[in-house]
């Protein structure tokens, strides 16, 4: 399935979230949000480098993936407030999203209620069901064991390690990069 067909089914909806393509109205909340949660996205986020942290950054990155055939850029809202809760998306290098990759942050505040969790089970489901992906890949910095714990729980396995290949943008210290995946058929 191509990313314009894709997109005719989104929005998904969970418990608690909305989970949608961000609009431009979205880029404010989401940059707070970064800035909420330096530290932490600067530790774990490959993309958190000091142009990832801007305001621009952030306005490059919604353009180029949504003018992208090959990333889906999704963020999930608090269905009752509206607030900004995550960001995630799905990339793929195939245009017909047979396999694809993922990651996801949580905005400050919104950690260990489950809503990761909730998010990306609802995304693992459509990628499998809707769109007919037959893998689905995410790599996490070692030490970072809540991503870790949520791969597992998604029902991904342990697929490989990259030794010190990330260099972390908070410490600079290399880290090892562990990758996970799911194959659905």
């Amino acid at each position: 399935m191509d990313k314009k067909s894709i997109l005719k089914y989104l929005p998904l909806e969970t418990e608690r979230l909305i989970i949608r393509t961000p609009m431009p109205d979205d880029a404010e909340q989401i940059q707070n949000a970064k800035e909420a949660l330096e530290e932490t996205l600067r530790r774990w986020m490959e993309w958190s480098d000091d142009f990832g942290m801007s305001r621009q950054g952030l306005d490059d990155w919604l353009t180029n993936a949504t003018a992208s055939k090959v990333s889906i850029p999704l963020i999930g809202l608090d269905k009752l407030s509206g607030k900004f809760v995550l960001a995630t998306g799905i990339d793929t290098t195939d245009e017909d999203f047979s396999t694809v990759s993922t990651g996801w942050w949580l905005a400050k505040g919104y950690e260990g209620q489950g809503l990761a969790y909730e998010s990306m089970s609802a995304i693992f489901n459509f990628v499998q069901e809707t769109i007919g992906t037959r893998m689905i890949k995410a790599s996490y910095y070692e030490g970072n064991t809540r991503s870790q714990s949520l791969m597992e729980r998604l029902g991904m396995n342990y697929a490989g390690t990259e030794p010190k290949a990330h260099t972390s943008n908070l410490t600079g210290e290399k880290l090892d990069v562990i990758t996970y995946e799911r194959n659905f058929r």
